[in-house]
Order: C-alpha cells, then structure tokens, then sequence
C-alpha cells in the first residue's frame, strides 16, 4: 500500500464496498454510506491530506468505522467481520467478567456524555 495522503484507496477509513447505513458520532445524522464525501484539507501543522468525511455540512465527523458507525449492530463487511483482526486468539477480547461502576462527571473532567447517542 502507498502512503500517498491524496489517494482515497489508501484510506482504511474509507466507505466499504457494499452500501450500509451509518450514523455520524458528531452530527448524530444517518444516511447511506456511499455518501460519505473524500476531501483534501489541510491539517493543524499546514500539511495537505485526504480524509473520508461525513457529508453533513459543517460536520466533522471523519472515516468509516471511526466516527462514521454502521447502525445495524448485526453489520458484517464484505470480509465477514466488523474490524480486521491478525489476532488468532480472541479470547483476550471478552470483556471481564465485572465492569467498574461509570461515573458521568469523575475528576476534573466535565464533558457531558449522552448515555444513548441517538442516530
């Protein structure tokens, strides 16, 4: 693969092949993946890149699988999965047995998080 930053191929963040329904986690919008729009932008340190962006005006919400989430939780690529993974062992990915109780507002930070985003 080529790390050429102009070239939309290259992006692992791109739309998959197959059209599905996503919703953006910044705009909370949904609509067909084939929508989602490749632009050239300039980065914070003045650098030119290409990016897989949410095609809601003024929206930030960039690639497919990152910000830009299937809505069907029973989604499956063309591959079969969801993520790629090498790893042969997955059972280091259950999740534990007991999860430490959430906190909306621990410490200092004060971001206000939805418990449902709604797309």
């Amino acid at each position: 693969m080529d790390d050429d930053p102009f070239d939309p191929t290259n992006d692992p963040f791109g739309p998959p092949a197959v059209p599905t329904e996503v919703g953006c986690l910044h705009c909370h919008q949904t609509y067909a993946s084939d929508l989602i729009e490749w632009r050239i932008e300039t980065t914070h340190d003045g650098q030119r890149h290409g990016f897989w962006c949410c095609p809601v005006p003024g929206c930030d919400g960039r690639g497919f699988g990152f910000d830009l989430l299937p809505t069907d939780p029973t989604y499956r690529d063309e591959r079969g999965g969801w993520v790629f993974t090498d790893d042969e062992d997955e059972d280091d990915l259950d999740p534990p047995d007991e999860l430490p109780p959430r906190s909306r507002n621990s410490g200092t930070d004060t971001t206000d998080f939805d418990d449902d985003i709604p797309f």
